[in-house]
C-alpha cells in the first residue's frame, strides 16, 4: 500500500512538472482551452512521428506531421470558421497553430538533413567505396601471406631432407 501511495505521488509530481503553462488567450469560458489542449496532444504525437521517420517518402502528405485547424475543429465538434476566424481567440489560436506547425516543419527538415548525411545502411556502417578499398587491401595482404607461407614451407621441407639427399640435389 505504501508503494502505491509513493508511485501515485511521484506520478502527480511529474504531471505537475510537465504541465505546460497555458497562454493568456486560453480560457475555460470558450473552446480555446479544449482546442489548445488538443493541439498540445497532437503536437506530441506529430513530434514523435517526426522522431521515428527519416525518409523523404514518409512526409509526402503534410497530414503526417502538420496540424490543420479543420482537423482540430472536427475533433472537438466546433465550427472551423469560429475556431479559426470569428472568435475572440481566433487570431491568437491561428498564430499558435502556425508556430506549432513551423516547429514541426523545422524538426522534420532537421531530421531529414541528418538522415541524408548519415551513410548508415542498416547494420553496414561503411560506405561502398570504403568497403571496396578495404577488400582490395585484404586480398593483397592474403596473397602476400600465402607467398610467405609457401616460402617457409619450402624452406622447412628442404631443412628436413636428409643430408645425402641434400648433397645429391646440390643444396648444402
Amino acid at each position: 500500500m505504501m508503494v502505491m501511495d509513493y508511485l501515485k505521488r511521484r506520478a502527480e509530481e511529474a504531471a505537475m512538472q510537465t504541465e505546460v503553462e497555458r497562454p493568456s488567450w486560453v480560457t475555460d469560458q470558450n473552446a480555446s482551452l479544449r482546442a489548445w489542449e488538443y493541439v498540445e496532444q497532437l503536437k506530441k504525437e506529430k513530434a514523435l512521428y517526426v522522431k521515428r521517420h527519416h525518409k523523404v517518402t514518409d512526409y509526402l502528405t503534410k497530414k503526417a506531421y502538420q496540424i490543420k485547424g479543420a482537423d482540430v475543429a472536427n475533433a472537438l465538434n466546433i465550427s472551423r470558421a469560429s475556431l479559426m476566424n470569428t472568435s475572440s481567440y481566433s487570431p491568437h489560436f491561428r498564430d499558435y497553430l502556425d508556430n506549432v506547425n513551423a516547429e514541426l516543419e523545422a524538426a522534420k527538415e532537421t531530421k531529414l538533413r541528418t538522415a541524408q548525411k548519415s551513410t548508415s545502411r542498416g547494420s553496414i556502417r561503411s560506405r561502398k567505396d570504403e568497403l571496396v578499398q578495404a577488400n582490395a587491401e585484404l586480398r593483397k595482404k592474403v596473397t602476400e601471406l600465402e607467398k610467405q607461407k609457401t616460402e617457409e614451407l619450402v624452406r622447412y621441407a628442404f631443412d628436413q631432407l636428409p643430408l645425402p639427399v641434400k648433397k645429391k640435389l646440390g643444396i648444402d
